[in-house]
């Protein structure tokens, strides 16, 4: 069972269960790389994961995923010639947690002793932490100390371990092993070289053991794939064997010698020492909560799990680039493992992004760049649609290709893959990283992210956007016609408000940007223009923005969500879960139990409603609240949190509470979809986190910037008595603090 306290969380828990949801809930990472929460000596059936952000690799025609990195901080204990492992019949008792202040794991567990004789039965007590550093991104850095309440020799076996578990893999080969020497008897390095299997990426993987006592007795074992050191290590009753492993990963998009690098990195780890790396860890983090914290009055549990979500949201936040100055951006994911093939969704513009702008902008412009780079990426997609422009991938990895398939779902009844179409549909992809730049620049005022690429990003994502219009001869209005809105369970509906809406702002965005350009510098907007070969396509936009369609409330005030929507089925949530003949049927495509119902996934009118707030009016916004919220799933976590933004819009800071505590703590609880059809899709949820930061600073504090100020609107919860953080404004850091009453804004 989970315990969560202030600025930690632990749990008791050694089964098989335990191990999935530890995984994820007590994960550490530094953004080049996730740790997930396993034990020491996890085995492949754990789950273990060290993913490494922005290197992928496919086998055959399986899924393209991340790599899943050699573990350099395996440890094994054993005992009487056999291996202690948490949750064995020999276990006493067992605890991990993770202190989230400082991002480190620590485990204690307890394992009864085989004695021989009539000698009393002993007990062997190993405590551990690690963590992965904030600052040496490649760098891991762990504690390990075993203490016996009687004398006894405990064989250790710690090394580097290649039994870990690909979803789709294998992804590494070429294995070889590197040794090197230590600097005294009392420590052992080794390494480990392979290539990944798809583009023969080169990696590499040290492993340093350094006693913290005397020099133990060692054998060099290379076996299951790996390379280990077997230690001896006795024990008495008074004092316990204290050691430190350090590991180091690189690869050849780090460094052209990822093993010299791996070597160096660990060489200097030791050198320096634990207290002294883990004071530096410590500073970073001290300086990443200075500006990076939120400060609730009056409620001690949102607290916990506010903080909890903004921890997820640094450990995979990429501070670094890859070789030759490439972007990096965050996984749907995150870094937890291979779920959702590592790839990179509209999850970041639209519900992490907004964090990193306040808080941290030049992570938020990373966000961008990466969009920029795979721009070719998407024009191949466009193309390969016959289409014109930019269709941004629905699961973006590393050149921006689409690594979606067009079977996402396997029949739990057939076993059968089902066609879904998120790949060619979800148009609305291309749109929301438009809007995430035009929030960047209104939030910052840096104009020169559209010189770097951005410019002619919105240019072609506006020229694919119109080569997929359709125009209506008899409603004499341009369309747009067979695509998904963020509800997933209706397909290739017509008329998507989200959707239509977006591709709106498209076209409002790119023709704002050229009008100002033509102000202020014409030579540059005149030449990209001539160059894109997109006079045409203004000439055409000006005119589609004139006969748009864009979906209007009806007598009620409520917006349908696409054509047709009100006369599908108009049933209870409950009726429609009663239909399910197995817990893990996928509710969407052709034959889901929602797909001819009103039931929805995920907010979607809602969401445009949050997104374009002020193109409605307060009546309007209430009306689709209390309409669709009790015929939405809420089956995905970037659902809740949009409802909440509506809630407290709409007077309903109490209503939006229950859905700012469920995006908060999904990670924490553990209460998500584990399954789509028969596909794992577990692991953490960035964008839930991202969405607990937007309802407390955006919707409970009212925070917006607009006209290039910052705008608070107090609407804080009932039990709040106050909230206080920080926000970068155009080039200046604010200290905001909100009452119920009123607030402050100064300068820090």
């Amino acid at each position: 069972m989970y315990c969560l306290n202030e600025w930690d969380i632990s749990d008791n828990g050694a089964g098989a269960e335990d191990a999935l949801q530890n995984g994820n809930r007590l994960l550490t990472g530094n953004g080049y790389l996730g740790r997930r929460g396993v034990v020491d000596e996890a085995q492949a059936a754990d789950m273990p994961a060290t993913i490494l952000a922005g290197i992928y690799d496919q086998q055959g025609d399986k899924w393209r995923e991340p790599i899943n990195s050699p573990d350099p901080l395996y440890v094994l204990p054993i005992s009487g010639g056999q291996p202690l492992m948490a949750g064995d019949e020999r276990t006493a008792s067992h605890t991990q947690s993770l202190n989230f202040r400082y991002g480190i794991y620590s485990r204690t567990t307890a394992w009864k002793l085989p004695v021989a004789g009539n000698s009393p039965c002993g007990t062997l007590t190993v405590k551990a932490e690690r963590y992965a550093h904030m600052e040496d991104a490649h760098l891991l850095c762990m504690r390990y100390t075993l203490y016996a309440d009687i004398p006894c020799r405990i064989i250790v076996k710690q090394g580097i371990n290649r039994a870990v578990r690909d979803l789709n893999g294998p992804h590494l080969g070429n294995f070889r092993f590197l040794y090197a020497q230590g600097d005294s008897p009392a420590q052992r390095l080794a390494g480990l070289y392979c290539e990944t299997l798809e583009q023969k990426i080169p990696l590499a993987v040290f492993s340093a053991f350094v006693s913290g006592g005397p020099a133990p007795q060692f054998e060099t074992l290379e076996e299951d794939g790996g390379i280990f050191s077997k230690i001896a290590i006795d024990l008495d009753t008074k004092i316990g064997f204290e050691f430190y492993v350090y590991g180091a990963i690189y690869t050849a998009n780090d460094t052209a010698s990822p093993a010299a690098a791996a070597e160096t990195q660990i060489r200097a780890a030791i050198s320096e020492g634990w207290d002294a790396l883990l004071l530096r860890h410590t500073a970073c983090w001290d300086k990443i909560w200075r500006s990076g914290d939120i400060v609730i009055e009056g409620d001690d549990y949102a607290q916990r799990c506010l903080r909890y979500s903004l921890y997820h949201l640094w450990i995979i936040a990429p501070r670094h680039t890859a070789t030759g100055g490439k972007a990096l951006s965050i996984p749907a994911r995150g870094l937890s493992g291979q779920t959702y093939k590592g790839a990179i969704f509209w999850d970041t513009e639209m519900f992490i992004s907004p964090y990193f702008l306040s808080v941290r902008p030049e992570l938020a412009a990373q966000f961008i760049r990466y969009r920029i780079q795979t721009l070719p990426g998407a024009k191949r997609k466009a193309a390969d649609y016959g289409f014109r422009g930019a269709f941004f991938a629905w699961e973006s990895q590393e050149t921006g290709d689409d690594a979606c398939s067009d079977f996402n779902v396997v029949d739990v009844f057939t076993g059968r893959p089902v066609r879904t179409y998120f790949r060619d549909k979800q148009v609305h992809i291309s749109a929301d990283v438009v809007y995430s730049i035009k929030k960047y620049i209104d939030h910052t005022g840096d104009f020169s992210i559209l010189n770097e690429g951005a410019m002619e990003l919105i240019l072609e994502v506006a020229r694919f956007f119109l080569s997929y219009l359709y125009y209506s001869p008899e409603r004499k209005r341009y369309e747009v016609l067979d695509v998904i809105g963020p509800d997933e369970y209706h397909e290739r509906v017509n008329n998507n408000a989200f959707t239509n809406r977006m591709i709106f702002f498209v076209f409002q965005t790119a023709r704002e940007y050229i009008e100002a350009y033509r102000k202020n510098d014409p030579a540059y907007i005149d030449g990209l223009i001539k160059r894109m070969g997109f006079y045409g396509d203004f000439e055409f936009m000006q005119s589609v923005l004139g006969q748009f369609c864009l979906p209007q409330p009806d007598g009620r005030g409520i917006i349908e969500q696409f054509d047709g929507y009100f006369r599908h089925e108009d049933c209870s949530l409950e009726t429609v879960r009663a239909r399910l003949k197995d817990p893990k049927e996928y509710w969407g495509g052709g034959i889901g139990v929602a797909s001819a119902t009103q039931i929805i996934k995920q907010a979607d009118v809602v969401s445009m409603l949050s997104l374009f707030s002020g193109d409605f009016s307060a009546p309007v916004k209430k009306a689709n609240f209390d309409y669709y919220e009790p015929r939405t799933e809420h089956g995905s976590s970037l659902s809740a949190c949009m409802y909440a933004l509506l809630a407290c819009e709409t007077g309903g800071a109490d209503w939006a509470y229950p859905f700012f505590i469920k995006s908060a703590e999904i990670d924490i609880s553990g209460k998500s979809k584990h399954f789509a059809g028969l596909v794992y899709i577990g692991g953490t949820h960035p964008a839930a986190a991202g969405g607990a930061w937007l309802t407390a600073v955006q919707g409970f504090c009212g925070f917006s910037c607009e006209g290039g100020e910052i705008k608070i609107v107090p609407r804080l919860p009932t039990a709040w008595k106050k909230v206080s953080f920080t926000v970068i404004f155009h080039g200046i850091e604010y200290e905001i603090t909100v009452t119920k009453d009123g607030h402050s804004i100064c300068k820090k």
